[in-house]
């Protein structure tokens, strides 16, 4: 520790943070099959709880008010643009590093248990992926530029497309990681796209810089050079912006890109846990944050994340009511929630939205792997239908799953109360300069969207637990060990804790505590928000009757699932999709959007690339290759003809060629 007491030194050790995972990752890969399962979980584990020990050091220091910036090597020089092997680590920053290695680390204890049948060598293979990921996650989170923010976000695709095809000898979870792999890609172009845009106009890609330029330029002056002549920088960042929110919206699973998220619960439950709940999907939610400053220029940008977080929010709820796999449920309560923090950055209460993601990281987390939990004690079971009465089965997973479900759906004082609702008052009392109705709409929808997390959580919790088991499965269930207990209660008890950083401060301006705390990242870009020159957006105290309404719409959509699934009501849903039945198999169908792609992308591009790979590349490719060599065959076999061996031959062709040279050449045919 005296090591440590100053910046710099602190700062040295930056990269340690990521060499952990990765050392780890490379350590199993090379030899974990080989060293057996205990030292596999030996070297997993421990570079987790390294990594952890070094994040919280750099976490302090920036608690403590320092920014921490370790200067790497360059790593890309082209004429005046130098990229370097830089890592930033400010309040922002430091507050992922926790997440992720915190998070990482529980569910790596988890996964020893959960993924303890696997063969050694299929038991190391999981860990190396699990390492590499979460040191790809962690290139991600501390990248102080987009472009090595980029390494970190396709390493987080490509460990992502290997866990949820993890089993990838069933061919159904190897197309859930080809689907995954392909419409990350589609996000990845638009994010590529972005990146190129804001070189031009900034000429650099490291956040600080692209920050300070944003800070000082006119929104309406006029870019003079470069590939935007001609653009105001308003209207150049918005096109920047708006590509870079494509990409999120392939990470971060929002419309129209979030199809991949409920097909990748094919992979192990800890997948889902840490990528799909916790980490990953939370990429695109982070790169919005980390470029609130430009995101100010963009007000037009804001307005569309926030409108796609808040349509996105209700449209996966709705799908998530008639779910009977308990992951497909969950999954679709991640887009969900995804959408509720897209709302926060979106109308600029980008503490609110990084908040949520703090908050949905435990309980999330926490339902998954404690779905994981129940299909463990079931064998292997997903569908809610057969189980029923597990509360005594399985105690422990109970109470947990039950601390999360109540979290998520908002009731007080848990930590999702806080943290949603903050992002639904500041969208209703936000003013968009472009769009001045965005932010009440997205009040509307989110508070729809609320309602349903109420009550969607509510019938899955009530038909997994409650009741009687319904199943021989479910009436001989059965605890999982504490390797996969003890990680849940830990996330259960971290779900609760975090209500602090959300209470209120003056004027119910919920989420006080985490505002202030993340004020020294966000000022600049409040700073900017809140000018004349971009436009008004709402600062200052708030009512307090939006509070109190979602507490009565978490209650209301908690009554209602409870009556219908556990109450009096129980014959209501039946009579319901007996009533509706196009409706309710539409809604159960995910209202047929893969059905929709397959119709409209998929099967055109295929036929397309049949006609294409006969008429282009066969007929006029290959076609045209392979001529050449025949027509050279053909030439050479007939030349070969005259190269028999005949001397008195060759004389004759060489006489009759000189004297053609004569002829037409020195003009002495007359001999």
């Amino acid at each position: 520790m005296p090591a440590l007491a100053n910046p710099s030194a602190a700062e040295a050790l930056l990269w340690a943070i990521i060499l952990f995972p990765l050392s780890g990752a490379l350590i199993n890969g090379l030899v974990g099959k080989r060293i057996g399962k205990g030292n596999a979980t030996l070297v997993a584990l421990g570079a987790m709880v390294g990594s952890l020990a070094v994040a919280s050091i750099a976490f302090a220091w920036a608690l403590s008010g320092r920014t921490l910036h370790y200067h790497g090597d360059p790593w890309i020089q082209v004429g005046a643009l130098s990229v370097s092997w830089s890592l930033l680590v400010d309040r922002l920053s430091g507050t992922m590093l926790l997440v992720v290695t915190g998070v990482g680390t529980l569910i790596h204890i988890y996964s020893t248990s959960y993924m303890s049948h696997e063969d050694d060598a299929g038991y190391a293979r999981f860990f190396t992926y699990l390492n590499l990921f979460v040191a790809a996650m962690l290139i991600l989170v501390l990248g102080d530029s987009l472009l090595l923010t980029f390494v970190g976000w396709e390493g987080v695709g490509l460990c992502s497309y290997l866990l949820i095809g993890f089993w990838f000898t069933d061919p159904q979870k190897a197309f859930a990681g080809r689907k995954a792999f392909v419409v990350n890609r589609i996000g990845d172009f638009g994010f590529l796209v972005g990146v190129f845009s804001l070189l031009a106009i900034f000429g650099t890609p490291v956040y600080a810089e692209m920050s300070a330029l944003a800070r000082v330029v006119t929104p309406d002056a006029v870019i003079t050079a470069g590939v935007f002549a001609g653009w105001t920088y308003q209207g150049a960042v918005t096109f920047a912006m708006l590509a870079l929110f494509v990409g999120a919206t392939g990470k971060s699973a929002q419309l129209p890109l979030y199809i991949w998220l409920p097909d990748a619960m094919a992979g192990p439950t800890p997948v889902s846990a840490l990528i799909h709940a916790a980490t990953m999907v939370t990429a695109g939610v982070y790169l919005v944050a980390r470029n609130s400053m430009l995101f100010t220029l963009a007000p037009a940008a804001m307005a569309t994340v926030t409108l796609v977080g808040a349509v996105t929010a209700l449209f996966a709820a709705l799908i998530a009511f008639t779910q009977t796999d308990i992951k497909k449920v969950l999954a679709y309560s991640t887009v969900s929630q995804l959408g509720f923090m897209f709302i926060g950055v979106g109308v600029g209460a980008w503490w609110a939205g990084v908040l949520h993601l703090v908050t949905h990281a435990f309980f999330k987390a926490c339902l998954f792997l404690g779905a994981g939990s129940v299909m463990h004690g079931m064998g292997d079971e997903t569908d809610v239908r057969k189980m029923g009465g597990l509360s005594s089965k399985m105690p422990h997973t109970h109470w947990t799953f039950l601390v999360s479900t109540l979290a998520i759906t908002g009731v007080v004082p848990l930590s999702g109360y806080w943290s949603k609702d903050a992002i639904l008052g500041n969208a209703l009392f936000s003013h968009n300069p472009v769009w001045h109705e965005v932010g009440p709409i997205a009040y509307v929808l989110g508070s729809l969207a609320a309602l349903g997390t109420a009550f969607y959580m509510t019938r899955l919790y009530w038909l997994t637990f409650r009741g009687a088991p319904r199943t021989h499965a479910a009436e001989h269930a059965h605890e999982s060990s504490p390797a996969m207990t003890v990680p849940l209660m830990v996330l259960a008890v971290l779900a609760v804790a975090a209500l602090v950083l959300g209470l209120p401060g003056e004027h119910w301006a919920l989420g006080e505590v985490f505002k202030e705390y993340l004020a020294p990242v966000f000022a600049a870009g409040t700073e900017r928000l809140y000018s004349h020159d971009v436009g008004h957006f709402h600062e200052g105290a708030h009512p307090a009757w939006p509070y109190f309404a979602a507490w009565a719409i978490a209650a209301v959509g908690t009554l209602v699932g409870w009556l219908m699934y556990g109450g009096g009501w129980s014959k209501l849903p039946a009579r319901l999709a007996g009533a509706w039945p196009w409706t309710y198999r539409f809604m159960q169908d995910k209202f047929r959007v893969d059905e929709l792609y397959d119709a409209v992308v998929v099967r055109p591009l295929k036929t397309a690339a049949a006609v294409l790979w006969r008429w282009v590349d066969v007929f006029v490719i290959d076609g045209t290759v392979n001529g050449l060599a025949r027509g050279a065959g053909l030439i050479g076999s007939v030349v070969r003809l005259t190269q028999n061996g005949d001397v008195q031959r060759y004389a004759a062709v060489m006489a009759i060629a000189a004297a053609a040279i004569l002829w037409t050449v020195l003009g002495v045919g007359g001999l």
